[in-house]
C-alpha cells in the first residue's frame, strides 16, 4: 500500500478496491479545516453553554481535547452528531476537495472528467470503546433503493462513487483505524443485511472472502476505496478524539441526480471542458437557499 505510478495504482485499485497513497498532504494543508471545525466547536459549546448543559467553554483546551470535555459533560445531546457537512461547509472544504494532488490520485483512478458528490463528512470518533465501533459495510448499501424505474439494479451499484478517507491524526488499531477486505468488491452489492442500531450489517460471514487489512496512517495519508468496497472501523480505546474526513467523487455524467438532489455536489475537473469547472461561489450558490420573496 505505497506509492505507485498512475498505471499501477490504477492496477492496485481494480484488484484491491482501495488504494493507499502515503504523503500527499502536508501539515499546512489542515490548518484551515482545522479552523473550520474550531469554529463550529464553539458555536456547538455556546448553545450548550447557554442551556445549562455545560458549566464551561473549555477554551483552554487543545484541538483534540476540547470536545472531548464537552461531550462527556453535556452526555452527547443533539447539537453534536457524530459527522458534520452543513455544519462546516465552507470554502476551506471546497479547496480541500479541489486539492490538485488529491484530484490527481482521483483522476487516476476514474478517469479526467470528476465531479464531487456533495456528501463529503467531517467525523469525529469518540473514545469511547465499542461504543465508537462501526461495522463492516459498503457505503452503496446506505444508498440502496434509489433505483431508476428503467433499470433493475439500484444506481448506487452501478454508479462509482469513490471515496477519499483522510485521517487528521494519526492512526491505528489503538484509535480506531479502518480495516478493509481486499478484492470485496468484485462480488456486487450484498443486499442481505441486518439492522443493528441503525446500522446495517452484512448477514455473511465477510471476513472469509479475503485479507483484512489494518489501514494505518499517518496525517496526509490518503486511503481511497470504492462504493463495493467493504470497510469498517475498530474501537477506538484511545485517550483522544480520531478525526477524520471523508470526500466523494463521481465521473462526471453518472446518474446520481437522487444523490445531488440531497447533496449539491460540482464538477471539480474537467480535461474536455475545463469551462464547466465550478468555483465555490458556484458551489454556495447550489447549497445556500435563495432568500424568501
Amino acid at each position: 500500500m505505497n506509492n505507485l505510478s498512475s498505471a499501477a495504482q490504477r492496477q492496485a485499485f481494480d484488484e484491491q478496491g482501495y488504494l493507499l497513497v502515503r504523503g500527499v498532504l502536508n501539515e499546512q494543508d489542515f490548518v484551515p479545516i482545522r479552523r473550520v471545525i474550531a469554529s463550529t466547536i464553539d458555536h456547538r459549546a455556546k448553545e450548550l453553554y447557554d442551556t445549562g448543559k455545560i458549566s464551561s467553554l473549555y477554551e483552554d483546551l487543545s484541538f483534540y481535547h476540547r470536545l472531548t470535555r464537552i461531550l462527556r459533560e453535556s452526555q452527547g445531546g443533539p447539537l453534536l452528531s457524530w459527522n458534520w457537512n452543513k455544519e462546516v461547509f465552507s470554502r476551506e472544504v471546497y479547496e480541500l476537495i479541489t486539492h490538485p494532488k488529491i484530484l490527481d490520485i482521483v483522476a487516476s483512478l476514474i478517469g479526467p472528467e470528476l465531479t464531487v458528490n456533495g456528501d463529503y463528512w467531517i467525523r469525529f470518533k469518540m473514545p469511547t470503546g465499542g461504543e465508537s465501533v462501526f461495522p463492516w459495510h459498503q457505503d452503496s448499501i446506505y444508498y440502496n433503493g434509489n433505483v431508476d424505474p428503467g433499470q433493475q439494479v439500484p444506481l448506487s451499484e452501478e454508479s462509482q462513487i469513490l471515496t477519499v478517507w483522510i485521517p487528521m491524526v494519526d492512526v491505528d488499531e489503538r484509535n480506531g483505524c479502518l480495516q478493509v477486505i481486499s478484492g470485496s468488491h468484485k462480488r456486487g452489492l450484498r443486499p442481505s443485511h441486518r439492522d443493528e442500531n441503525r446500522r446495517l450489517v452484512p448477514v455473511e460471514d465477510v471476513e472469509s472472502w479475503g485479507e483484512v487489512q489494518n489501514v494505518r496512517m499517518k496525517v496526509g495519508d490518503v486511503f481511497v476505496f470504492g462504493n463495493l468496497t467493504f470497510h469498517h472501523s475498530l474501537e477506538n480505546t484511545s485517550e483522544d478524539i480520531r478525526w477524520s474526513i471523508d470526500l466523494r467523487y463521481s465521473p462526471t455524467g453518472s446518474p446520481l441526480e437522487w444523490l445531488l438532489q440531497k447533496w449539491p455536489g460540482f464538477i471539480a475537473r474537467s480535461q474536455q471542458q475545463p469551462e464547466t469547472v465550478e468555483s465555490w461561489e458556484m458551489w454556495e450558490a447550489k447549497r445556500t437557499p435563495p432568500e424568501p420573496i
